[in-house]
């Protein structure tokens, strides 16, 4: 009888454990087609694209099969996709391509559960992305660096000045504009400008003659003085570095390309071993709707205001440097020392004052090989502070210009701190020479700081404008 009691206990324990353990067991495993094809065509098939900078597609699962381990590392460990920004100190953002953690979890059980297929019923439509362009679409209007550019196969070029007409008369906006190089691999950073020519010179193979023959606006003299319209921070387009040279505004909110201007290309060439070419392209598409502000761009330390009036201050290590701001046009100078050899944690930051109620929109950080973190912190003038960026890992080889999903009103009399580390030590895999003192310029083993910010005056009221209509975009 009480062997009898022992074996139905038993029975009772081992039925008591198979319910646990099946209320336990991992449900079935992500497909591709079901859970991960989305994720991938949302965040990750911009890059992963045939002809686009990734080094394979991912756009079928034929695709994404081989590299699914490989995959799966990068993403746990966030290395891919490439977002520089700590988003737990970081106000959100409208292009933000991170991973969250649910994704991540999805595509690593979908490798551990043996990288099925799934139903093709449950695959979703692939993106259908327009001849290249990031933007996803075709360009109101293309236009093309005035020549192509041919690049030595070894030594140190400085940035490159090219200059071509505006082909309007009257002032448009952009919704959104975007370089486009052909050769990706041998250009480090490029810039559009508006700037005016000298009387009685004129344009020949994209450089700039004047009256006695001789050209002006190279790159010795670093170009013609940009031309702003109006408003301070109003003269530069757009910027190209490794992983952007995309800017999508607001609907109603446009980058002004003023006419009877000329577009000042500014492209910087690495030289590759070999010898190569490049003919940069400039998509636009212009505003659909009035536009009632445009987007202005400065760096830190440049005023945001309508005037150029307010107290423009760097600290490197703590100490002043010396600024300076030509009046009459938007650049600039200061004295700043060299990163030290060996210099781990060496600091900068640009306090940018605010002399006008602003809206900001956007935040691009470029710095070089030495950088190693970003941030902005605005002080309003109450004294409370906000981080409203951090980039922890800056990474050369992806610089992001991060926009924010909700336009941010920040009141005159505040400051915009863009605290800027370098990392010139051993320890910094990228560095170059750390026995070496660092010098700013522009080639990759110099260094820069241009914590860069994109924002529209507040006063300023355009709606007496009309959207371009589809004749004038011919």
């Amino acid at each position: 009888m009480k062997r009898l009691a022992l074996i139905t206990l038993g029975v009772a324990a081992l039925a008591s454990f198979n319910v646990s353990a099946q209320s336990q067991a991992p449900r079935h495993a992500p497909t591709f087609a079901k859970d991960v094809a989305s994720i991938m065509f949302n965040k990750c098939a911009t890059c992963h694209r045939p002809g686009e900078v990734a080094p394979m597609s991912l756009m079928s699962y034929e695709d994404a099969r081989p590299w699914a381990k490989a995959i799966r590392s990068k993403v746990v460990s966030r290395e891919m996709p490439p977002w520089g920004a700590d988003m737990s100190q970081t106000l959100p953002m409208r292009n933000d391509i991170s991973l969250t953690q649910q994704e991540i979890d999805t595509i690593a059980a979908w490798v551990d559960g043996g990288v099925a297929r799934g139903n093709s019923a449950d695959m979703p439509p692939a993106p259908n992305f327009k001849t290249g362009w990031t933007a996803g679409t075709e360009p109101d209007l293309v236009l093309e660096m005035p020549v192509e550019f041919e690049i030595p196969a070894e030594g140190e070029l400085g940035v490159q000045m090219f200059y071509s007409k505006v082909p309007w008369d009257e002032d448009r906006f952009a919704e959104i504009v975007e370089l486009k190089p052909s050769n990706r691999a041998v250009l480090h950073h490029a810039g559009i400008y508006f700037v005016d020519i000298p009387e009685g010179a004129r344009l020949e193979n994209g450089r700039i003659i004047g009256p006695d023959g001789k050209v002006i606006g190279d790159r010795g003299s670093r170009g013609l003085p940009s031309t702003d319209s109006g408003l301070p921070g109003s003269s530069k387009l757009l910027s190209w570095v490794p992983g952007r040279g995309l800017d999508h505004h607001r609907a109603d909110i446009g980058k002004r390309i003023p006419g009877g201007k000329y577009i000042n290309w500014q492209l910087h060439y690495n030289p590759t071993g070999k010898p190569e070419k490049d003919r940069t392209k400039l998509g636009i598409w212009f505003n659909k709707v009035p536009v009632t502000h445009e987007v202005l761009i400065r760096q830190a330390g440049d005023p945001l205001a309508t005037t150029r009036g307010g107290l423009s201050i760097y600290r490197a290590e703590g100490r002043e440097v010396e600024y300076k701001a030509d009046p009459g046009s938007t650049r600039r100078s200061r004295t700043t020392p060299n990163i030290p050899a060996y210099a781990e944690h060496w600091r900068l930051t640009g306090i940018t004052p605010v002399t006008e109620d602003i809206t900001l929109y956007a935040m691009s950080p470029h710095m070089h090989l030495r950088g190693k973190s970003l941030k902005w912190v605005i002080v309003y003038p109450d004294g409370r502070e906000q981080t409203i960026l951090n980039v922890p890992k800056f990474d050369f080889n992806w610089q992001f210009n991060y926009e924010l999903k909700e336009p941010l009103k920040i009141p005159a009399g505040s400051k915009i701190l863009g605290l800027g580390v370098y990392d010139n030590s051993v320890r910094n895999k990228w560095n170059p020479a750390p026995h070496l003192e660092v010098y700013w310029s522009e080639q990759s083993w110099d260094e820069m700081y241009q914590p860069f910010t994109e924002y529209s005056v507040d006063s300023q009221d355009l709606t007496v404008l009309k959207p371009v209509t589809q004749q004038q975009r011919r």
